[in-house]
């Protein structure tokens, strides 16, 4: 592929927006996809309930790799503890080989166009890493309290457990809505929401929700890392979309 600044289509020509999303054309999706496809099952799971669970989806060499750019990433950014408290954060381009094989996994793809149709953006690879004792949030759907209808990625770099703050998913909650009374507060007390779930996985493994979806990162209460890498799919990606569980 041809990098330049802009928008790119997956069968090479470049689109130039004022965005920071890469687009692309399901139709030459095995051009880029890399995996499986998404199966009929989970493409209903992602309609019905608003999220999948996928285990262990990339291979441990995979994950060990994403775990040693992730480090390079956050010490290369000066201001990686400085854009959310008590959490290290930094970004990934579209163009970084090694996280290229997260958003150009062909699951996630096929979930993007089941949701957007055959033509979408994809941002940045989106970096967060909660220290222990932080990384609470409130219930909120991706982008602000306006919904837009998107595909979120969350990649498991470490394994995601209940007592690591993994991500709290309220099934559902992308068509009917949910109530902000029903927000943790930050800093949180961790009082679960009725019918929320608590997405946990392997390391490798990958949560898909629709971005409409309430969901919400939990407080790492344990000595170790939690390391995500986040990718966003929508019709139009803008700079700065990095709030994520």
């Amino acid at each position: 592929m041809n990098r330049r600044s802009g928008a790119l289509t997956v069968d090479g020509r470049l689109r130039q927006t004022a965005a920071v999303g890469l687009e692309i054309r399901l139709d030459r999706a095995e051009v880029i996809g890399v995996g499986r496809c998404a199966t009929t099952d989970e493409l209903a799971a992602l309609d019905e309930r608003g999220f999948v669970i996928e285990p262990a989806l990339l291979a441990d060499e995979d994950v060990d790799l994403l775990r040693t750019e992730f480090e390079r990433l956050v010490a290369e950014d000066a201001q990686s503890r400085r854009h959310e408290p008590g959490t290290r954060r930094a970004k990934a381009t579209s163009d970084n080989d090694v996280f290229a094989v997260c958003w150009r996994n062909r699951v996630v793809l096929d979930a993007a166009a089941h949701i957007l149709g055959p033509t979408f953006e994809v941002g940045n690879v989106d970096l967060r890493d909660p220290s222990p004792g932080y990384g609470e949030q409130r219930l909120h759907p991706d982008h602000g309290a306006t919904p837009v209808a998107g595909v979120t990625a969350t990649w498991f770099i470490d394994a995601f457990a209940a007592d690591n703050g993994a991500t709290r998913v309220l099934p559902g909650s992308h068509r009917s809505g949910a109530p902000w009374r029903s927000e943790v507060p930050i800093p949180g007390t961790e009082v679960l929401v009725p019918g929320e779930v608590v997405a946990v996985g392997a390391a490798g493994s990958l949560l898909l929700r629709d971005a409409r979806l309430f969901h919400a990162a939990g407080r790492n209460s344990t000595t170790g890392h939690r390391r995500g890498a986040f990718v966003f799919y929508q019709h139009d990606i803008a700079d700065g979309v990095v709030c994520s569980a």
